[in-house]
């Protein structure tokens, strides 16, 4: 693993360097030395000196001169740590297979000289400006360890980087380090990924790929490293509390003085002694490698075919990550390289497939990192390659402008110009009945009248536009509070009479009962709609479908509730089907400011900027309490600082565990004020901490027990459609589900439990509920679909008590229990559990019942759950350290839940500001990337309908939807 960290003062660095001389003094096998172009500029040739490196570190050059701003203090330098998973330190160092701690060194050297090409910068100024601009060297001290601080075997390498770089104007300046922070993980992979390619060279067996590009040896068990793991038990032990903070103080905690070894006969012997103890013989391991590697290189000195060659190791790879080697995103060409050539082309065709599900472009550094991940004999110099033929044939396109340095597969680019040419055949579609002054006097009656409502501006702007516009598609732009809901009673009251019945739609069944209950319209999730209605898609046929869709819904009005959470390929199938059936009106509503959708792109923010029809409401009437109205109003706007200087009186900032100071706050209650009071978390993570610490409290306070059931829940694991294609991605334990049954995979609809995984077959013996045995080979899963039918899940132990408040976590339609839905334990008996649910339903639940594997605790909610929520009061609870969760949308939606109060609890207003400030938390839309937007945008008017265009014919629609599909492409 690779860690960095800051050498912060140069003095504290010359006494650090020298004194303790814990970098430059012997604890290895050879003294540091040094890398970099800059060392070279600077004359820092082979070993490392003391006095040299510590003057470096300060600042000092050689010839006489200094970087940094005199009088201010000075950075000394960036450590990088990069550290070899356990068991290759044991083989290494125990074993005494010396290849090992060559093939690392290569490895990390090869991965420094990477970093020096693409993250070494310096800051500019100029014309009054600053600028960062790339310099390409660097200047880096490495050193070879190979303990830990508990003296046990841990080969590792610190690449000290001098804060010095030379500018392309010659000058020496000071290093600006960020993109070696940003870097990090992707460093690690690189060197991973490097190291895996030597090591299968010297004859030995990798395990299954981990984090980071990390993974062990075969043949070494995980309690045989555990027992040469000790300090990483001591930080283990450290991380027992709950939640961010412990798990950061952890290292620094129980860090002790790293002491030098004397007598390293000693401690080898130490360490042999230590290896009997656990049954660890490291000699048959080294000696099968051994001749192994020989048997390897008598066979690459044979002569072969090179295409037949190529063609072999396509499908030897392809074995293991689908079933044939026919791959729009793997040039045919590629059969004429190398091993590692040829197996780059399949990680990074798995790796732009990963991250296309779940955002539309990415960083072309996200790719390098996805396609090393996979774990295929590759490095990153042969990635680079295969990712710059992908663009050479078009398969990926460069981002522009600021999105320079990111990449869009056509795929994702064909898809959004789709959902943009899509709405265009809707443009003036539709004969509007009502005019406006009529549309605003029906909709403010029937307001006044059933619903004692005044509609202000934007809810009538929005009315008006629903009643009388002449396209089939629009968007209601609406911040959140905005009172969408008052303004969809009375708009179908007024459609009604009018002969359109509206039919809502949402994407979580929580936010469907909501609609329903706050509108009174019929109600149901996108997910069914779109299954009933799919057919009109998939299986076109010759017409039935398209009549029965016409006769079911063409006089009727779709309204999209919360449409941001909308990907794009879900929002392309709604919007055909609502031109294929002909409905009189689609209506997204909702705001592109909040949270997206979990998978690609931000369809509802891409049509408002290609210029659909839309009105705003822009007034929030949700918050009564005047400071939090001001803080809600500066988060909409993105002045996050802003807001929290609003929060300042409302804020708790604590240095412990943000999760338990929450619960307690909530504990602290009445029940009839926790009953109006929501937790909101920013994620995962927190959201768990909560609930632990919050369950603990009650359970102390005797508020729910004793009766008490621990049962084994699943927790769906994060992973994406390609990533379930490796047999890495499943563990002993694991649970596969499978909604429907895969003929190809030979599995039927049901749950399997992960038995053993077989990474050289590339296979998965999987044990059905029947106890019967099942061989998956992962590669064999379609690469493509869109269809989530199959789910890996972690089995967790989750005890609940009587009164315990839990939340669903899947459907169960015959009994009325749904996602997300909440629901109170009643009772819990031997064999029977009893709950009553949000609607006030009792049910019971025998032992086996499968919903009592598909629930959690429910006394917080993360942002993805809360959208759409209101609540009276709130506590929510936010840390800077969260880096992808810290942004301005996650920030937002929590912020905009509440009515009357918030108490938010972070770990530091300045440093969530600033990583709120620098993330937004947006979603990528392929054509912002590529810079194609405007070329695709929907033609004719794109405000309103005021100046909306009469109806054109079909042959004038479809000769500009194939002009939108053929743009730039």
């Amino acid at each position: 693993m690779l860690s960095v960290a800051n050498v912060r003062s140069a003095s504290a660095a010359a006494s650090y360097f020298a004194a303790d001389n814990y970098y430059a003094r012997v604890d290895a096998d050879r003294s540091g030395q040094w890398l970099g172009k800059c060392a070279d500029l600077l004359g820092l040739k082979g070993e490392v000196e003391t006095a040299v490196f510590d003057a470096l570190l300060r600042g000092e050059l050689p010839d006489g001169s200094s970087v940094g701003n005199p009088g201010q203090r000075h950075r000394a330098g960036t450590d990088l740590t990069f550290s070899l998973p356990k068991s290759w330190s044991l083989l290494a160092l125990v074993g005494k297979d010396q290849r090992i701690i060559e093939a690392y060194r290569e490895a990390v050297i090869e991965t420094l000289a990477w970093a020096e090409r693409n993250a070494a910068e310096t800051r500019l100024v100029e014309q009054g400006k600053l600028r960062t601009v790339a310099t390409g060297n660097l200047a880096i001290g490495l050193f070879q360890h190979d303990t830990n601080r508990n003296q046990e075997p841990n080969l590792h390498f610190h690449a000290v980087v001098a804060n010095v770089t030379r500018g392309p104007d010659g000058v020496w300046r000071t290093l600006k380090n960020d993109k070696l922070w940003s870097l990090n993980t992707l460093l690690n992979s690189i060197a991973m990924a490097r190291f895996r390619t030597s090591i299968e060279k010297l004859g030995y067996e990798v395990g299954p790929t981990l984090k980071h590009g990390n993974f062990e040896a075969r043949g070494i068990t995980s309690e045989q490293l555990m027992a040469f793991s000790t300090r990483r038990q001591e930080v283990l032990a450290a991380r027992q509390g709950h939640g961010l903070e412990a798990g950061r103080i952890a290292a620094l905690a129980t860090r002790a003085p790293k002491d030098g070894v004397v007598d390293r006969g000693v401690l080898g012997e130490r360490w042999e002694a230590a290896a009997q103890d656990v049954g660890l013989d490291l000699k048959p391991l080294v000696a099968a490698a051994l001749l192994k590697s020989g048997q390897q290189d008598k066979a690459a000195s044979r002569p072969a075919n090179l295409i037949e060659r190529g063609r072999a190791l396509l499908a030897e790879f392809a074995a293991r990550i689908r079933g044939d080697t026919r791959d729009k995103l793997v040039p045919s060409a590629v059969v004429k390289g190398d091993r590692q050539s040829i197996a780059a082309a399949q990680a990074v065709a798995s790796g732009v497939r990963h991250l296309s599900q779940r955002e539309a472009g990415f960083e072309r550094v996200a790719l390098y990192k996805a396609a090393l991940d996979f774990g295929l004999p590759t490095t990153i110099n042969h990635v680079e390659r295969a990712v710059g033929a992908l663009v050479r044939t078009g398969q990926l396109i460069e981002g522009k402008g600021a999105h320079k340095g990111w990449l869009a597969s056509r795929e994702a680019v064909e898809l959004e110009t789709r959902i943009l040419a899509f709405a265009g055949e809707g443009r003036g579609a539709i004969a509007p009945s009502l005019t406006d002054t009529e549309a605003v006097e029906r909709v403010q009656a029937s307001a006044a009248i059933n619903h004692g409502l005044s509609l202000n501006e934007g809810q009538l702007s929005a009315a008006r536009l629903i009643l009388t516009s002449s396209d089939r598609i629009i968007a209601i732009q609406g911040v959140a509070g905005a009172g969408k809901s008052s303004v969809l009673k009375p708009v179908a009251e007024v459609l009604a009479e009018q002969g359109h019945p509206v039919i809502g739609l949402a994407v979580q069944n929580t936010l469907v009962q909501m609609l329903e209950r706050d509108t009174g319209l019929r109600s149901q999730t996108l997910s069914r709609f779109l299954k009933d209605w799919g057919k009109l898609i998939d299986d076109p046929g010759p017409g039935s479908h398209q009549a029965e869709a016409k006769a079911a819904l063409g006089d009727h009005v779709l309204v999209l509730d919360e449409a941001s959470m909308v990907s794009n390929a879900d929002k392309e199938r709604l919007i055909r089907i609502a031109n294929l059936a002909g409905v009189h009106r689609l209506v997204l509503m909702g705001d592109d400011k909040q949270l997206g959708a979990v998978d690609a792109g931000k369809p509802f923010a891409l049509l408002q900027q290609g210029g659909i029809a839309k009105a705003e409401m822009s007034v929030n009437l949700r918050g009564r309490d005047p400071v939090l109205r001001q803080a809600q109003a500066a988060a909409q706007a993105g002045l996050v600082h802003a807001a929290l200087d609003h929060l300042r009186e409302y804020t708790v900032e604590t240095k412990g565990e943000g999760a338990i100071v929450a619960a307690e706050r909530w504990l602290a209650l009445s029940p009839a004020e926790r009953d109006q009071t929501m937790i909101f978390a920013s994620g995962r993570r927190i959201r768990s901490a909560v609930n632990e610490a919050v369950q603990r409290g009650l359970l102390a306070n005797r508020d729910i027990g004793p009766e008490t059931i621990t049962l084994g829940v699943l927790d769906r694991a994060n992973l994406t459609r390609e990533e379930l294609r490796y047999p890495a991605a499943y563990r002993p334990g694991m649970v596969l589900e499978v909604t429907k049954r895969e003929r190809s995979l030979g599995l039927k609809r049901g749950e399997y439990k992960v038995d053993a995984i077989d990474a050289a077959k590339g296979t998965v013996r999987l044990i059905d509920m029947d106890g019967r045995l099942h061989r998956l080979r992962p590669s064999q899963v379609r690469n493509t679909g869109k269809d989530d039918n199959l789910a890996l899940h972690e089995e967790r132990q989750l005890e609940l008590h009587r009164g315990d408040r839990i939340r669903w976590t899947r459907n169960d339609h015959e009994r009325g229990l749904f996602n997300a839905d909440r629901a109170t334990i009643l009772a819990i008996e031997v064999n029977r559990v009893t709950v009553e649910t949000a609607k006030g339903d009792r049910v019971e639940f025998k032992a086996d019942d499968p919903m009592l594997k598909r629930l959690d605790l429910a006394y917080a909610l993360n942002a993805h759950m809360a959208q759409g929520l209101t609540s009276d009061r709130g506590i929510a609870v936010m840390d800077s350290r969260e880096r992808n969760l810290a942004n301005q949308k996650t920030f937002l939606v929590t912020v905009t839940r509440l009515r009357d109060h918030l108490t938010l609890v972070i770990d530091s207003a300045s440093r969530l500001g600033g990583a709120m400030a620098e993330n937004k938390g947006d979603k990528a839309s392929a054509l912002e990337v590529t810079e194609r937007l405007r070329a695709a945008a929907l033609t004719g008017s794109a405000r309103g309908h005021e100046t909306e265009t009469p109806s054109r014919s079909r042959e004038e629609l479809q000769r500009e939807k194939s002009k939108a599909l053929d743009i730039g492409i």
